[in-house]
């Protein structure tokens, strides 16, 4: 058997209803896991503008198609009580939960926005540390005990380049992702040598709503320092989630993936 091959195992994907989630939830899929696909509903934002937050029944009915048998909860993963109930669901559904992707997060959304730091005020840190940092810990902490009662599990967290350096303009979201970076290397730590935690660490990923944030300079500067001079895909990102995911990573905890296009290189 493939050291790639996911036959067998559950995964879950928050955040997975759309752009870079939908895209994880595909890629496990195809490595042959069956997958609970977490998302939540739309809201009125703070940037003026909606930030969609598609349903997850399109995504299921995509896995299934595959052949994969899949679950959709929505959810909001800054809840604990929600984040218990799925993963409740999930271990009831299917029995056992292999790996966590803890995808979902942001730098602005329905009840926060983004800005220097002079623009922003301490609710906007914070909710951004809750959506970011918080989510991930309530997920993991979650689906701890499965994993450890199975002897064996893998949780991949979705940081960011900003976490690694100075983030003008994006201070709350910064520093939210250093947070999910810290956390990964202590839950690496404190859960080996059962559960393997890592993280990956995108730069910009090219999804159909990557705009709705606003790019403007800040993603001009960061283009114009990419060695490989180009957005990243959905598909790069989502195959680096899939390999920390399997076996062929068998030997790697606590270590943050950079896929970024070369950038710091």
């Amino acid at each position: 058997m493939s050291l790639f091959d996911l036959a067998g195992r559950v995964a879950i994907v928050t955040g997975g209803s759309q752009g870079l989630g939908r895209g994880i939830a595909h890629a496990l899929a195809e490595a042959g896991a069956d997958v609970v696909v977490i998302a939540r509903l739309p809201e009125a934002v703070t940037q003026g503008s909606e930030r969609p937050h598609a349903a997850v029944d399109g995504v299921v009915e995509e896995l299934r198609a595959k052949g994969r048998r899949a679950l959709g909860v929505t959810a909001d993963v800054r809840e604990e009580d929600q984040v218990n109930d799925f993963v409740e669901k999930a271990l009831a559904e299917f029995g056992r939960i292999d790996i966590l992707v803890n995808n979902a997060g942001g730098s602005w959304g329905e009840s926060f926005t983004k800005g220097p730091i002079l623009e922003i005020g301490s609710h906007d840190m914070i909710e951004a540390y809750r959506l970011n940092v918080v989510s991930t810990f309530l997920c993991s902490r979650a689906v701890a005990p499965a994993m450890f009662k199975q002897g064996k599990g893998a949780i991949v967290n979705i940081a960011s380049i900003t976490g690694q350096g100075p983030c003008p303009g994006q201070s709350s979201y910064g520093a939210a992702k250093a947070g999910v970076i810290s956390l990964t290397q202590t839950m690496a730590s404190e859960w080996a040598p059962a559960i393997r935690v890592n993280a990956v660490a995108p730069s910009l990923v090219e999804t159909p709503h990557r705009a709705k944030g606003g790019g403007g300079d800040v993603e001009a500067t960061m283009l114009s320092t990419t060695p490989l001079a180009r957005i990243g895909t959905v598909e790069e990102h989502s195959a680096a989630v899939a390999f920390l995911a399997s076996d062929a990573a068998g030997y790697v905890t606590g270590t943050v993936l950079d896929v970024n296009g070369g950038r710091g290189a």
